[in-house]
């Protein structure tokens, strides 16, 4: 009995026959995971043709407001009395701007103060009142403190009188200043420690300290025993003093509280880092006007403007009052005139940029004089979106060939092929651009057809956007030879600007065939068309009694749905195809009625928006609906699967069962065979015996 990898006693590949078994049993398995497979392919595939939906959408998003569209390019004259730039909505053309005042900030400079020299001893003390040099510092032959600033009289102290006992900081102080002749000395608190500060009497460069003495007590015999707090040329570290500075600036009035040894510097920035403050910038600036008026706090104001004036109150900061100050620049609005208007006056806003004066424009001023702003039109960023369009749509009509289509190379059809809602949704998207745009007739050289601005259909279906005009030859129905007008984009933009505007972007335009019944406006959920509008008027002819609007094509009575009547203003009520179109009447005969024919005007884009947002729509749309069937769909056939998957595994393990029960037959049989066997041998050997 040879080997093998299963079937101990009879030799049979079990397992093998087992997997074959399964793998006939397994169609069913197979067939569910190829439409599974398939399934996930028309997901992928829908995501692919949505996602340029997509794009589609976001592109006319741009292009659906005609007001929008109207781009120029804004240049001045001269770029140092302004600078101009335009957004959309601004419209071509020049105008001479006169700037006679610029906007200004207010501001205040201080009459200003000049910083004194000031060095600060290293020894400490808790308390003023503490022994600062003690009787061991103070002796017979070290006894005087002594110091010069600059060429300023030598103060020389002598403190052999307190050799004995001692001297504390605030007697040191006393006999130093005593001696000076004016505030020389003072006490310096730093971290609650008190230590000797000394300064030069008279303020300005060139008043270096200077130590020298042959009697110096040891503690004050070099300047290494000092640290310089002042230096006469720095503003900032100027020691202005106690008290409370006080401004308004627009309606907020702000205190700032200064202690004994605030300097300028401090107030400077207590100004500008008060988390309160209405707009101020306080700054230091350095001019020499004398030699005590050197460091000038300068006040400004954020804001430019006639309203935003700085206050400087009766200030409880010694000189800091309001007599100390200058205003050195008025808070101004600027003044100008726009072609020659106003012609007695000018025009003022509070700021040199200026936003709300031509429609679209920025005007951005910078000095006084006359220059001219000049706007031309721009059609390059709409002749790119254009250009954009059509290769979004072309990307469209090439992943629907893709996967609706027949490839004659390979035998296979698109996993869409014959697939109604995707032929559905490309069929809608081209017949935007095939007929006229829904409330345009194309009267008074209004545009209605995509064809007139160079969007056309190769035979293929691939949409085309020709640049420039062109006249080709096409056999018409009656096999004459005849010519075709090809007009170019162009061409287009060059002689009805604003109709391809309109044709592209209309949003709330419209218009009435009847004198007496004046369009007013539209929305843009309003629907684009012809509309007719009956109106019945009271006994006195003046005011409207009724009103009804029906869409065209609409012919029976019953198709009359009732407007909202606000005097001779008619409006179309919610939920109807012409809610929010809105018409005037004018007075009529007693007890007339009139007709008239709305047309309600959505371009191209707006078209093309709105349907988009229907097949994307979350809760119905196409792409939606399609995806919830695909899903469900595979959600079904997992649930197949698992059946499947189940019932194949019963199946092994009943035929694994199957073949244990033979294995173990066979073992049987085999002992059964082996005691016969030695039954018979021990037969043999009797019958052996007795033939001997």
């Amino acid at each position: 009995m040879g080997f093998a990898l299963s079937g101990v006693f009879s030799g049979i590949d079990t397992d093998s026959i087992i997997a074959y078994e399964i793998q006939a049993a397994s169609a069913p398995l197979y067939r569910l995971m190829d439409r599974k497979a398939e399934w996930e392919t028309k997901i992928s595939a829908t995501a692919e043709i949505e996602t340029r939906i997509r794009d589609l959408q976001a592109l006319v998003a741009k292009l659906d407001d005609s007001s929008t569209l109207r781009q120029v390019i804004a240049k001045s004259s001269d770029t140092d009395v302004f600078d101009v730039s335009a957004t959309g909505g601004a419209t071509e053309g020049s105008h001479e701007i006169i700037v006679n005042q610029l906007a200004t900030s207010n501001k205040f400079v201080h009459a200003g103060v000049t910083p004194t020299e000031a060095w600060t001893h290293a020894k400490t003390v808790s308390n003023a009142n503490d022994i600062y040099f003690s009787d061991t510092d103070i002796t017979a032959t070290k006894y005087e403190v002594a110091f010069q600033f600059g060429d300023d009289a030598q103060v020389v102290v002598n403190l052999s009188a307190y050799d004995a006992m001692g001297i504390t900081l605030n007697e040191l102080i006393t006999e130093i200043n005593t001696v000076a002749g004016y505030q020389a000395a003072s006490v310096a608190v730093d971290n609650n420690q008190s230590s000797l500060k000394i300064q030069a009497q008279v303020v300005g460069e060139g008043k270096d300290l200077v130590i020298s003495g042959d009697n110096l007590i040891e503690l004050f015999d070099g300047t290494n025993r000092l640290t310089e707090t002042a230096d006469g040329d720095t503003g900032a570290d100027t020691i202005i003093g106690a008290g409370d500075f006080v401004y308004t600036y627009d309606g907020v009035t702000r205190t700032i509280t200064l202690d004994a040894d605030s300097t300028l510097g401090q107030l400077r920035d207590r100004i500008n880092n008060d988390s309160d403050n209405p707009g101020i910038t306080a700054s230091i600036l350095e001019h020499e006007v004398d030699a005590t008026h050197k460091f000038h706090l300068v006040l400004s104001g954020d804001q430019t403007g006639s309203d935003y004036s700085i206050t400087i109150d009766g200030t409880g900061l010694a000189g800091f009052e309001t007599s100390e100050w200058e205003e050195t620049q008025l808070a101004n609005d600027s003044q100008f005139r726009v072609d020659g208007y106003p012609s007695a006056t000018y025009m003022t806003r509070s700021g040199n940029t200026l936003t709300d004066v031509i429609e679209g424009v920025t005007i951005t001023l910078a000095a006084t004089g006359t220059a001219t702003a000049n706007l031309t039109r721009s059609t390059g960023q709409l002749e790119e979106d254009l250009g954009n369009l059509v290769n979004i749509y072309n990307g469209i009509v090439l992943k629907m060939d893709e996967h609706t289509g027949y490839d004659e190379t390979t035998k296979q059809g698109g996993v869409f092929q014959g697939d109604a809602v995707l032929h559905s949704v490309l069929r809608q998207i081209r017949n935007i651009f095939t007929v006229s745009v829904p409330g345009f007739d194309g009267s008074e050289g209004e545009l209605s057809l995509a064809s007139q601005i160079g969007i056309e259909f190769d035979r293929d279906g691939t949409m085309v956007l020709h640049q420039n005009s062109d006249t080709s030859s096409q056999i018409n129905d009656d096999g004459d030879l005849t010519g075709h007008v090809r007009i170019g984009l162009s061409d287009a933009l060059k002689e009805n600007f604003s109709g391809v505007l309109n044709l592209l972007g209309a949003i709330g335009k419209g218009g009435s065939n009847n004198a007496n019944v004046q369009f007013n406006s539209a929305a843009a959920s309003t629907k684009s068309g012809v509309y007719e509008v009956k109106i019945t008027y009271d006994e006195t002819g003046n005011n409207v009694a009724n009103a009804w609007f029906r869409s065209e094509g609409e012919t029976e009575e019953s198709d009359w749905r009732p407007a909202v009547i606000n005097g001779n203003k008619i409006t179309g009520d919610d939920g109807n195809p012409e809610y929010m179109l809105s018409v005037t009447a004018a007075a009529g005969s007693p007890g007339d009625t009139i007709y008239a024919d709305v047309r309600v005007q959505k371009g191209l884009a707006g078209l093309l928006h709105d349907l988009t947002k229907q097949f994307l729509d979350p809760i119905d749309g196409a792409f939606t609906t399609k995806n919830d069937e695909y899903t469900a769909g595979i959600k079904r056939i997992d649930k197949q699967i698992q059946s499947q998957e189940a019932r194949l595994e019963q199946k092994e393990d009943w035929l694994r069962a199957k073949y244990a029960r033979l294995e173990a037959r066979l073992a049987q049989l085999d002992s059964q065979r082996g005691a016969f066997e030695a039954m018979f041998q021990a037969l043999s050997n009797i019958q052996a015996q007795k033939n001997k």
